[in-house]
């Protein structure tokens, strides 16, 4: 059975519709606050202008320091490292883009080859700042960290950063095992060094560090009891 339509009579065709019953109203609440209005859309128009200002500046400052990371790893990697420092410092400039952590990492890199070990330390904590937990980078920062305190004969400074890398799960885990277990192995902690050896041996199984292992459990069974 077939619904009748619903009839449209004059009155409702003279009654004002939705969008003229907004307009008007927008229109109303524009004339009683004229004055907020624009206030609100000057603030709105000038945070998008900051906001596109700041990229903006952002853009050339990755542009500039691409350029310059460019130039100071050109130097790096002729193995000039006395002047790749300086030319990475330059890109630390630019602490807005990217480039500026990797350079402390490189700086750190530059150092160790060089034999300074204490400016090593102190960019490698640099960069280790600027990265994110448990990431590769992080990790790779911590090596490099306690590698330098390593060569400085820092070793309980380097098991805790080595100790630190290991609970990452990156690539440079197996590598700070066997950082931690060599530290910990010079500093006359048989038990944290056998631990970190085997757990090392684990995923190494023809590794030489089973021949450590062996040595370093029989200098533990000759120890006194309490020594």
């Amino acid at each position: 059975m077939a619904t009748a339509s619903k009839r449209i009579t004059r009155k409702s065709l003279r009654q004002p519709d939705w969008f003229q019953v907004t307009t008007e109203r927008a229109l109303e609440f524009y004339q009683d606050n004229q004055t907020k209005v624009l206030v609100a859309v000057a603030v709105l128009v000038a945070l998008l202008l900051g906001v596109w200002a700041w990229q903006e500046f952002k853009d050339r400052q990755n542009a500039a320091a691409a350029e310059e990371y460019r130039r100071a790893m050109t130097l790096f990697q002729a193995q000039n490292y006395r002047d790749a420092i300086p030319a990475f410092e330059k890109v630390e400039g630019y602490r807005w883009s990217h480039y500026s952590t990797l350079a402390y990492l490189y700086q750190t890199n530059s150092y160790m080859a060089l034999n300074d070990y204490d400016r090593a330390m102190t960019t490698a904590q640099r960069f280790i700042s600027a990265t994110s937990p448990d990431s590769l980078y992080r990790q790779i920062g911590l090596v490099a960290l306690a590698t330098a305190e390593e060569r400085k004969n820092l070793c309980k400074q380097a098991v805790e950063h080595y100790s630190e890398a290991e609970k990452i799960n990156a690539p440079l885990k197996e590598k700070a095992t066997l950082g931690k277990a060599r530290c910990a192995e010079q500093i006359g902690d048989i038990k944290t060094a056998l631990a970190a050896y085997k757990e090392y041996l684990k995923d190494n199984p023809g590794s030489p560090v089973a021949l450590q292992i062996a040595e370093l459990e029989a200098k533990a069974a000759t120890k006194p009891v309490g020594k």
